[in-house]
């Protein structure tokens, strides 16, 4: 659910695992004011300070002593703290990602210490947001030992825990993402996670491939189809409004297409300057060319006739991905070629690739801080602002008795 931005309520939030800014986002729409984010990445530590204040953001290592004593020393001049957030990296847990399970992977490790930056942070809220797949890594006791350290963080602190897995989509993201949120509230606060939607998967692919949609999923359906329902948003709605473009165009600023033609446009052009940014897109070569004119929107490598292949492997559905413009995008990942757009031939702007991960126009890569392989990488990795502040922000009415804010 998209929701107007409430002004700030004294809130204070710290970011651990920030990259670009992305639940930074959704907690800035709730009113939390963000008093410090870490990573341990350059150059999304300078994206973030570029779009959301020098400073802000710093370069901490969390398996490092010298990480520790930084963020020790922040909690001394920030003071009490509401809200400590986290996207620790889920390579080592992602099959599609990683393709094993290695318990002594570096990255593991970032989610193992999140109870150690709770103890020295003792903020009254956590939330923790990784892949579905660590619900199943080492059989569940990955996320089990995380959950037990988590309400015991220290000595005389305690947290009840929880998680639930959500789509991005059903908070309005338009893309099918579906994340694991860990929430803990300190003290017998009231705040809980909401229950999450139904699993939409059978309506996007009855969309993506024209089949019969199943009775249950006709409101949803309806909710897609409508552009100013907020609860869907399909891949045309997020990016209709966006100039036309070929493969390999250079990075320049550009007038928008059109107006405004739907909930979700509004929403993202809210604040963004007159002429749009981070409009370059990758070059495509021509035997790419020849294999996207075979391939309707929502369709992939394994409708490509095998006389047209040319070497190409059909095994893998996540190859040569058509965006379908009236449903969500399949799920991001790092590589700017895991998409392709619905009408033309060619991978996404990076502008495009943020729209799709409900980044705000506002929110800017420029070619002299960041390289456009590593804008889509950031952009594949954060976490979707929308749903944040839809998950959120429901939990947080729950705790004030289902009341408004």
């Amino acid at each position: 659910m998209i929701r107007a931005t409430p002004n700030a309520n004294g809130r204070v939030g710290v970011e651990l695992c920030a990259g670009l800014g992305g639940i930074g986002i959704g907690l800035r729409a709730l009113g939390f004011k963000i008093a410090k984010a870490y990573d341990s990445w350059n150059e999304a530590v300078e994206i973030y300070n570029h779009n959301f204040g020098d400073g802000v953001a710093a370069v901490a290592n969390l398996l490092s002593e010298k990480g520790r004593r930084l963020i020790e020393a922040d909690h001394r001049r920030i003071g009490e703290i509401e809200l400590v957030a986290a996207g620790p990296p889920c390579k080592g847990f992602s099959k599609l990602r990683n393709g094993h399970h290695d318990g002594r992977n570096g990255h593991n490790r970032v989610l193992a210490a999140m109870p150690d930056y709770v103890a020295i942070l003792r903020p009254r809220l956590i939330l923790i947001e990784n892949v579905p797949d660590l619900v199943r890594h080492r059989d569940g006791k990955t996320l089990a030992n995380v959950l037990e350290r988590l309400e015991r963080p220290a000595k005389r602190l305690r947290y009840r825990v929880e998680y639930k897995v959500y789509d991005a989509a059903l908070s309005g993201t338009p893309q099918a993402r579906r994340r694991v949120l860990i929430f803990g509230v300190r003290g017998g606060g009231k705040e809980r996670l909401p229950e999450p939607g139904p699993d939409l998967a059978p309506l996007f692919a009855a969309v993506r491939h024209k089949g019969t949609v199943p009775k249950a999923f006709e409101k949803y359906l309806a909710a897609l189809m409508d552009p100013e329902n907020t609860r869907l948003t399909s891949a045309s709605q997020a990016l209709s409004d966006l100039p036309i473009l070929g493969p390999g165009e250079p990075e320049a600023e550009r007038p928008y297409a059109s107006g405004v033609k739907t909930a979700f446009q509004r929403w993202v052009r809210n604040g963004a300057p007159e002429r749009l940014r981070d409009t370059r897109t990758p070059a495509v070569n021509a035997e790419t060319v020849k294999r996207l004119h075979h391939i309707p929107p929502g369709g992939c490598a394994r409708v490509i006739p095998k006389e047209h292949l040319n070497g190409l492997s059909r095994r893998y559905g996540s190859a040569y991905r058509r965006l379908h413009p009236d449903a969500p995008s399949t799920a991001l990942s790092t590589k700017y070629d895991c998409v392709y757009h619905y009408e033309e031939d060619r991978s996404l702007s990076v502008r495009e690739y943020a729209r799709l991960q409900g980044i705000p126009d506002y929110v800017t890569f420029p070619s002299t801080v960041v390289c456009r392989r590593s804008a889509y990488e950031m952009i594949g990795n954060s976490v979707p602002p929308l749903l944040i502040e839809g998950v959120l922000g429901e939990a947080m009415d729950r705790g004030n008795g289902g009341a408004k804010r």
